[in-house]
């Protein structure tokens, strides 16, 4: 499913630009930049006097940030970035490895408003691979979408955005139909509202989110009709969040959510029904010691009840965790802990519970060197199904910025999945990249 590419797609983003995200493990070995180079933010402190908050990925350097164009009261962003790179075993198998070497292309284009007051951005992006020698496995992803804020009043703000995604389903996902003759492809209509207001020390926050994600029927290396279009569904989800701060930068929170997964079809490939609703109830803190420990956490309970009697309902322990510390004024460790529940297609599994595991440190040699290592491990299990999967990465790499305009950045990720169904495998990627900015 679509959340299972978070473990497998974000490895390579750590090494590439050092930011935490939750959820770490197999990439796609050319994901976009998740920001545009630069852009908007304090001026860069040289190290003995770093602002409070800074990080080493996200603090800012003015001598090579790219400055952007103004246009209006808009600042254009534009970004190409050009990655050549080694996959050991491009299909994710046991035995019968096939290697190839990928070009990817990735340019992505922001527009964000400079006003005092509100705020409107645009944001467009895509992710061009070709293999040298595997065509099959060529795909063109990309996203087109907008966001804004309302400013209300000084302490109430409305937040809205909307976006249209186009994905393909990695070869590692446990939902990838073995004897596919080309990845799954499929697509993401997604919209957002939120609304926060707060109460003197007391606040809220209200999400609503929705998607609908459609997929593309593919044919196996026979010729057989693999009917994916079974797997159209819309998400929806309402969420609140109610904060109390305990001392300035100290706050502690309550997480309400509600969400409801509806199917096109009322039987996918393997004759299930796999409309379900959940909830998510959470308490957690947010912790800020001094400027130099950041500590976001939860712990709850999550619940998914399926309509098809035949799907077990998920129900069990959930949290979250972020921590991040500067251990020097050039060093930066992070960590995440997340474990929820993620939608599978699996015959007889209604879905699992994914436990995941980050940690990773980012070094500032020089100001315009900034060295990264990663590792990762994320625990499946099935439910309604005798299955666990167990996924390890490990990585490390560089990001050299020559000037403004280019920066050049290269790395090596190990992957490896053990797993009670027979589908382990490991992979070794090397790639290096270059990327061109205004």
């Amino acid at each position: 499913m679509v959340r299972r590419s978070l473990f497998l797609g974000l490895s390579m983003a750590l090494l590439s630009s050092g930011a935490f995200a939750q959820g770490v493990g197999l990439p796609n070995p050319a994901a976009p930049a998740s920001t545009v180079p630069g852009g908007p933010g304090a001026g860069y402190k040289p190290p003995e006097e770093v602002i409070r908050g800074d990080t080493v990925a996200g603090r800012a350097r003015p001598d090579y940030d790219a400055i952007g164009v103004r246009v209006g009261g808009f600042m254009f962003y534009p970004d190409l970035q050009v990655q050549e790179s080694y996959n050991s075993n491009i299909f994710y198998t046991n035995t019968n490895k096939t290697r190839d070497y990928i070009t990817n292309i990735n340019p992505n284009l922001d527009l964000r408003s400079n006003w005092n007051q509100h705020a409107l951005n645009f944001h467009a992006d895509a992710n061009i691979a070709r293999y040298a020698h595997t065509s099959s496995e060529n795909y063109e992803d990309y996203t087109v979408g907008a966001d804004g804020r309302v400013d209300i009043y000084h302490d109430a703000r409305g937040y809205g955005g909307a976006a249209y995604r186009v994905r393909h389903e990695p070869r590692y996902s446990p939902d990838n139909i073995f004897g596919a003759s080309t990845p799954t492809q499929y697509d993401d209509v997604a919209l957002n509202l939120a609304g926060e207001k707060e109460f003197n020390r007391l606040s809220f926050r209200l999400d609503g989110n929705y998607d609908k994600f459609s997929y593309k029927d593919v044919r196996t290396n026979a010729g057989t009709l693999i009917r994916q279009s079974l797997r159209d569904h819309d998400e929806k989800q309402l969420a609140l969040r109610t904060g109390y701060e305990i001392a300035p930068l100290r706050q502690v929170y309550l997480l309400t959510a509600l969400n409801w997964r509806t199917y096109d079809s009322n039987s996918d490939l393997f004759g299930f029904n796999r409309s379900s609703n959940g909830y998510t109830l959470g308490v957690g803190a947010r912790y800020d010691v001094t400027g130099v420990v950041f500590l976001d956490a939860y712990v709850g309970y999550r619940r998914q009840e399926y309509d098809d009697a035949r799907l077990s309902t998920a129900s069990g322990a959930a949290g979250g965790a972020q921590l991040t510390w500067n251990v020097t004024r050039l060093t930066t460790i992070y960590g995440g802990l997340t474990r929820d529940v993620n939608e599978t297609v699996i015959a007889g599994a209604s879905s699992y519970f994914a436990t995941r595991l980050t940690l990773g440190a980012d070094h500032e040699v020089l100001r315009n060197l900034i060295l990264s290592a990663n590792v990762g491990y994320e625990r499946d299990d099935f439910q309604g199904l005798s299955r666990t999967d167990n996924l390890w990465s490990a990585g490390t790499g560089a990001r050299y910025l020559l000037n403004r305009n280019f920066w050049l950045s290269g790395g090596y990720q190990y992957f490896n999945r053990s797993s009670d169904a027979a589908v382990n495998f490991d992979d070794h990627v090397l790639f290096a990249r270059v990327s061109a900015h205004l």
